[in-house]
């Protein structure tokens, strides 16, 4: 069970959440222990048991209340006449359909069933907002032994021990840095992002908050004594992360008079598509149909039709993304081609 000073600690910057194996996954805990955690200051739906931050629970129980209400469908249909005949064998069928739902998800009381989802407050009770969930077929209580004997090891071996960084995160300044370089760069792909303004990196709320954050080795009042104002902190954050990013070919520039607007070399549609056509059209010539043609030739060529700033890495990116998806292949050290 949880110490009852552990339901008041500090919690750990969201920036290190990931570090810890319990944030991602269904952690498996008492459910007086669910009903007690605390949740995080930083991010709604997040909350702490012993140092650990918690997301999401995979819980075991039995039916004690069921309140059903009736199944809503939404139906479409071509504005064409039907006969009659045609429209009850469709009613018909819809029926059937509803009957097999109704007996496959139907919880009576006293049923045991396995419920995981994410955490949340509604309407000022805490809740599991449900993923999935299933009737348990337990005459034996196999299921539920099992469970009762797996929790005690849990929390002897995981949840009880309270969560420690990384020896780097708390002796190296620079560690965080690379983590909130990290998270821009999965913000700016996972979103699908093409292109972006620096000034619009720093309205992203998740993204100030982790720039905002003082390494673990470095207190406030450090950060204060140096007399620079926050958004200045935030600012050189963001300047960095993009300096980063641009010398490992995950952004760059493609004209130096639009010299702010950055790409996203994952999601630039169109330096993918000038790179495969001029692969596909080389591939053609006597000279690269046999061996394929070599990296620098490629981004020679990519360079005097999409953008003379192209750097290597930029390319690289874009080779192993297209290679990735199979638009085009690597015929030997160095050299592609594409069918």
């Amino acid at each position: 069970m949880q110490p009852e000073s552990a339901k008041y600690e500090e919690e750990m910057p969201s920036l290190f959440w990931a570090l810890d194996p319990v944030f991602s996954t269904f952690a498996r805990l008492y459910i007086k222990d669910i009903k007690e955690m605390r949740e995080s200051k930083q991010v709604p739906g997040i909350f702490f048991y012993n140092g650990h931050p918690v997301r999401q629970v995979d819980v075991l129980g039995t039916v004690v209340l069921t309140k059903e209400r009736d199944a809503f469908y939404n139906y479409g249909a071509f504005a064409t006449q039907a006969s009659t005949s045609s429209s009850l064998a469709l009613l018909g069928h819809v029926k059937k359909l509803q009957e097999v739902v109704h007996q496959k998800t139907k919880l009576e009381i006293g049923d045991v069933v396995r419920i995981r989802g994410h955490m949340r407050i509604y309407r000022g009770q805490r809740e599991i907002q449900t993923s999935t969930y299933y009737k348990v077929d337990d005459p034996m209580y196999d299921v539920q032994i099992s469970r009762m004997l797996e929790l005690p090891y849990l929390y002897r071996e995981v949840y009880d021990k309270h969560f420690q960084m990384p020896q780097e995160a708390q002796s190296d300044p620079n560690f965080s840095m690379d983590m909130f370089i990290e998270k821009v760069k999965d913000f700016l792909v996972k979103n699908r992002i093409q292109t972006f303004y620096p000034q619009e990196l720093e309205t992203v709320k998740s993204l100030v908050s982790l720039a905002s954050e003082p390494a673990p080795s470095t207190s406030l009042q450090q950060v204060d004594s140096e007399n620079e104002p926050r958004s200045k902190l935030i600012h050189s954050a963001f300047k960095e992360a993009i300096k980063v990013l641009q010398n490992k070919g995950v952004i760059f520039l493609k004209s130096k008079c639009s010299r702010d607007l950055y790409h996203v070399t994952d999601h630039d549609k169109e330096l993918h598509r000038v790179t495969t056509d001029i692969i596909k059209a080389d591939c053609q010539k006597p000279r690269h149909a046999e061996n394929g043609c070599h990296f620098l030739h490629v981004l020679d060529s990519v360079r005097q039709s999409y953008s003379p700033y192209l750097t290597q890495e930029v390319m690289h990116r874009v080779l192993e993304l297209l290679e990735s998806n199979s638009e085009i292949v690597s015929t030997m050290e160095r050299r592609y081609t594409a069918f």
